[in-house]
């Protein structure tokens, strides 16, 4: 007996500003697979580590390609507190201290196209990856991507920062 999907749409995250979301299992980047055994590590036994506790000698390997986003007033908000060098060399600008308000006032949309992404992570504190293409940049010029968001908060209850780790490439041959 076959089973039929779900008639009703897809969540709106599962393809998004940032492509296509897969799971954490088939990250296939050594560097983000690396960020999630850290985040795992900090964790220990909770739901997701403090903020704290991913400090820099902790994110050494792969602090060059994170991007710290706090969550501000519950989620009403969100802001770019730390961009990484490899961000800000592909996207050609740096968005650090940005809100996603004032992101989607130097990209159109870009902004618009993390919310739902971010709030959806904030509600439920689950990490999440994603593979695909950007195609608004400063620069004007796309890039290919694979990107994991990783929860952090003081409580292990209530997400207050989101660690993004991603890796990119101008080559968009990539799937």
């Amino acid at each position: 007996m076959s089973r039929q999907k779900d008639p009703s749409p897809s969540n709106p995250a599962d393809s998004s500003g940032l492509g296509q979301r897969i799971e954490i299992a088939d990250i296939a980047d050594p560097l983000v697979q690396q960020a999630v055994a850290v985040w795992n590590a900090q964790r220990g036994t909770a739901r997701f580590p403090n903020r704290d506790a991913m400090t820099p000698r902790a994110m050494a390997p792969f602090l060059r390609n994170i991007v710290l986003v706090r969550v501000v007033d519950a989620g009403k908000e969100y802001e770019f507190r730390i961009v990484g060098d490899a961000m800000v060399q592909v996207q050609g600008a740096t968005l650090q201290g940005l809100t996603l308000a004032e992101i989607d006032a130097k990209l159109p949309g870009y902004g618009r196209a993390l919310r739902p992404i971010y709030d959806q992570l904030c509600a439920d504190g689950t990490p999440r990856a994603y593979r695909g293409k950007i195609e608004q940049t400063p620069m004007k010029r796309p890039f290919a991507h694979e990107s994991v968001l990783l929860p952090l908060g003081a409580d292990g209850t209530s997400v207050d920062h989101i660690l993004v780790v991603g890796v990119y490439t101008f080559n968009l041959g990539i799937p």
